[in-house]
């Protein structure tokens, strides 16, 4: 369990790193640097890019993390699916690439009434698909070598860090916004060759076909594995994208922006959840395997407090925060703080739910999630249909929040059918307590002076209330020790 905290705790500093680049690119840079169309164009490739990219890489991204302590009986059996993780996906992306060139015209109908920027871009989803591939492929390899940082880094920040340079080069008139294009593409690329030079610096690049009878053998599984996966996987992220997909095809490009920037800041909640999830998944793989559902029971208690903390913290953070946050939006962004609070909620209750999918996908029930969630995308997009023309991009909101909802509680409660497990206990009802306490106490608090000090005020004031009356009490060993540990190290690193 020590890897799971130490690599938690450098994920969640990477990812609070990468708060701060998003905030700077999406709050500051975007919709200043460009308009809410062009904004727009750039969330409905990347949507579009997420939902191909899980069809693409076949199953691979799940299976790598399920499979992987299977083939480590030699460095021959690792290699050899080191050797499926890059040969299955081009298959995939080669008949992605066919079926694209086969109802390209359906995609530009679909959004030509809306904006001609995407008949003039939409070829660009190509390259960013074959990246964005090997690059999920290879980052769950690493992750399953227990390295769940580095592709956490390139993704959080290094990325970001790209992302604002090119903003602030278009800002400044450097070139145009084609060429703005074209190196929002290069950057995506970067991450899949930065992770193969990784693993040829730590020599795990090497390639071998699965020879052995032992690897030969489990090649049906997974390859069963992965289709369920893939297209449990496809599923799942439709979900999590039709709402911009839709928007940007019901109404026009530049709500797709307003939406994708409220979108962005009520999912910053889900950092705890990421942070943890990226080095949980391949010990939740292992325990599987050795069928310690013991300590799998504890794992998933733990992760759902914790994430139901965090995840707390932060929303109730941005809800006081509501009001500096939208005075740094041009006029065309006010009205997102209904769409950010929405989205705040349903991302809490997907992480209050803890590790669920995790637990189904990693045993022999795995299919459930791909029966589960043909159901959900089609809930999805009905709600979508019939709520955007109603409420607008409100409407997607409130319809993502209704499906993660009964995503997660048809996960729970199959977990707790199959498993005899359910992650709940009554602490967790101490945490909500305290959360609408700390922020009833936030909306007392007068404005003061400026931007600066009310925010930093503010936060701090929450932040000390709301962790200390959860160490008050007792509602979290993990907060506890993490608490010691840190005062620990402040007192080490001053000599007191």
């Amino acid at each position: 369990m020590g890897v799971i905290v130490r690599q938690s705790i450098q994920n969640t500093v990477i990812a609070y790193i990468g708060i701060t680049l998003g905030f700077i690119s999406v709050i500051l840079l975007y919709p200043r640097a460009l308009t809410a169309d062009q904004y727009g164009l750039t969330r409905i490739l990347v949507s579009l890019t997420a939902v191909s990219s899980q069809f693409a890489h076949l199953g691979m991204k799940n299976t790598i993390t399920r499979f992987l302590p299977h083939f480590r009986d030699t460095k021959a059996d690792k290699y050899g699916l080191l050797f499926l993780t890059l040969v299955i996906p081009l298959g995939g992306f080669l008949l992605f690439t066919i079926l694209f060139f086969l109802f390209d015209e359906q995609l530009i109908y679909y959004y030509s009434d809306q904006s001609e920027l995407i008949e003039q871009y939409y070829l660009y989803l190509l390259p960013l698909v074959g990246v964005v591939v090997y690059f999920e492929v290879l980052n769950s390899y690493v992750r399953a070598l227990k390295d769940s940082v580095t592709g956490s880094f390139l993704n959080e920040v290094l990325m970001r860090l790209f992302i604002i340079m090119l903003l602030l080069l278009y800002w400044y008139d450097l070139f145009s916004f084609s060429t703005f294009m074209v190196f929002f593409v290069l950057i995506y690329a970067t991450e899949p060759f930065i992770l193969l030079f990784y693993l040829y610096r730590k020599n795990e690049l090497y390639l071998k076909i699965p020879f052995r009878d032992s690897s030969r053998r489990l090649i049906p599984n997974l390859v069963s594995f992965g289709a369920y996966t893939m297209l449990g996987g496809l599923t799942t992220i439709l979900v999590g994208n039709i709402d911009i997909i839709m928007i940007g095809a019901m109404t026009n490009l530049a709500n797709t922006g307003v939406y994708a920037v409220a979108f962005y800041v009520g999912s910053v909640i889900e950092i705890p959840k990421r942070s943890i999830a990226k080095i949980a998944t391949p010990i939740i793989a292992d325990l599987m395997k050795e069928r310690d559902f013991k300590k799998i029971e504890d794992l998933y208690a733990r992760t759902s407090l914790n994430q139901l903390i965090g995840g707390s913290l932060l929303l109730i953070g941005i809800w006081a925060n509501m009001h500096n946050l939208v005075a740094l939006l041009p006029p065309e962004y006010q009205g997102v703080k209904w769409i950010i609070i929405t989205i705040g909620f349903a991302k809490l209750v997907d992480m209050t739910a803890g590790m669920n999918g995790q637990i189904i996908l990693n045993s022999r029930h795995y299919r459930f999630d791909l029966y589960t969630m043909i159901l959900l995308v089609i809930l999805t997009a009905a709600t979508n249909y019939l709520l955007i023309p109603i409420y607008g991009i409100l409407g997607a909101a409130i319809a993502t929040a209704i499906s993660i909802f009964v995503y997660n509680l048809v996960k729970y409660i199959f977990v707790w059918i199959k498993f005899s497990m359910q992650p709940l206990q009554w602490n967790a009802l101490g945490v909500v307590a305290i959360a609408v306490g700390c922020l009833l106490l936030s909306f007392q608090i007068p404005y003061m002076l400026n931007f600066v000090v009310d925010v930093t005020v503010r936060s701090l004031l929450i932040t000390v209330v709301f962790i200390g009356a959860i160490l008050l009490f007792d509602l979290s060993n993990d907060v506890k020790n993490l608490t010691k540990e840190s005062i620990r190290r402040v007192r080490v690193f001053f000599g007191w």
